[in-house]
């Protein structure tokens, strides 16, 4: 019974990591997105729009932003971080700003901000950008 628990586990979790990888952005989703230039906010996606997906900021917002403007609030695989990836990652003020990964060291991440600060991050702070 064990084993049969731990496959549907895995099995779950494989489905859900490749739902993420295929970028499937719909309606409900959590996301953050880009307000204005390097301003990135939590909210949900509402609907369709003309550029691609209007969002319900947290804080009552709304905008129509490209998918090249909204990252999923999921916190990706451990296997889908590399060097090099572009994330979005926490910063010491609970915010999330773009940048890349510049190095991994165990369960640390060295991020290099897009406005070039370096910071260290854990994957629960990571969001992957597309």
């Amino acid at each position: 019974m064990r084993r049969r628990m731990t496959f549907g586990v895995l099995l779950l979790l494989a489905i859900a990591t490749m739902a993420y990888a295929a970028g499937e952005l719909k309606p409900g989703t959590a996301v953050f997105a880009e307000w204005v230039a390097n301003g990135w906010y939590h909210g949900k996606i509402d609907k369709k729009c003309d550029a691609g997906w209007h969002i319900a900021f947290d804080d009552g917002d709304q905008k129509c932003c490209t998918t090249a403007q909204i990252v999923a609030d999921v916190v990706p695989a451990k296997a889908a971080v590399a060097v090099g990836a572009k994330v979005l990652a926490q910063w010491t003020t609970g915010k999330y700003y773009p940048g890349k990964v510049s190095a991994i060291n165990g369960a640390n991440y060295a991020i290099a901000f897009d406005d070039g600060d370096n910071g260290t991050v854990k994957l629960e702070q990571i969001r992957l950008r597309k």
